[in-house]
């Protein structure tokens, strides 16, 4: 995920338009628009700003993966996926490690299947 995306998905979570975070961070609406569809990248300057008003961290702008304390890795699409589970009562939940386990299932058979006719 680019920075411009992760400072669109910052101000929309803050519930701002981009006039305002123009305003607050003195420039131009355009000027946001461009960061957001990553056509310029913010000066240092700015981009501190935009940690300060959007309330997020370098780490945030800048990182593609999240790893955990295991030493597992995961992309964000990952990591977005376990948020929503997480979120899902059990009923969904269910149905999540239903699907899960009936897809792994046929990708597995489907591999060992080749494997078998390659051998």
């Amino acid at each position: 995920m680019s920075i411009g995306t992760r400072i669109q998905e910052a101000r929309l979570k803050n519930k701002m338009r981009r006039p305002e975070l123009a305003e607050r961070l003195k420039v131009t609406p355009s000027a946001i628009s461009n960061y957001e569809n990553d056509i310029s990248s913010p000066k240092i300057e700015i981009l501190y700003a935009i940690m300060e008003v959007l309330r997020v961290d370098a780490n945030f702008l800048f990182q593609d993966v999240v790893t955990y304390r295991d030493e597992s890795v995961f992309t964000l699409r990952e990591s977005e996926h376990i948020k929503k589970y997480r979120a899902l009562d059990e009923r969904g939940q269910g149905a999540v490690d239903n699907t899960l386990e009936y897809e792994y299932s046929r990708v597995t058979e489907a591999a060992e299947q080749k494997k078998r006719g390659a051998g």
